[in-house]
């Protein structure tokens, strides 16, 4: 009698498993998604850096959002393409994408040169939910170290 229980429990069990998986699933699709954003920028910080280090300044020219459209209009994945890079400013910064992306990519510099914002923006279910990652770059005191500060933000549609 007391294994008619256990298997009662075991494939209640299991049924709350095979429920909870897609939503699982989902969750690490977007956090390995989300990682992208977060990755590029803090390349494209590194190329920011690396111009500050030489010049003292925040490099002048902005770039993006690129590219345009958005992903979502593309399937979901945007194709690897210089093209889509050859922008001025991309170019200033020696930035490209090589393999398929899920955001788009923007770098506004403010007019001073002292700081600026490099920005990730993606709706990485393409369902109207947008998830817009930012790293925002200022110059240190000595003029030649940059200061990073990281931003994420969640915008639902029907906020």
């Amino acid at each position: 009698m007391w294994w008619r229980r256990v298997r009662y429990v075991l494939g209640l069990t299991a049924l709350c498993a095979l429920a909870t998986c897609p939503t699982a699933k989902r969750a690490c699709t977007a956090e390995v998604r989300a990682r992208e954003a977060a990755s590029l920028l803090d390349y494209l910080g590194d190329r920011v850096a690396a111009i500050v280090a030489t010049t003292g300044r925040m490099p002048p020219l902005a770039a993006g959002p690129t590219p345009v459209p958005g992903c979502c209009e593309q399937g979901g994945a945007c194709s690897a393409d210089s093209v889509t890079w050859d922008a001025p400013g991309w170019r200033a910064l020696q930035f490209s994408i090589d393999n398929d992306f899920r955001y788009t990519y923007q770098y506004i510099p403010d007019p001073s040169g002292t700081s600026a914002v490099v920005r990730a923006t993606g709706d990485l279910g393409c369902d109207g939910t947008t998830r817009v990652d930012e790293l925002h770059l200022g110059i240190d005191a000595d003029g030649k170290t940059v200061t990073r500060t990281v931003s994420h933000e969640i915008q639902r549609p029907d906020d």
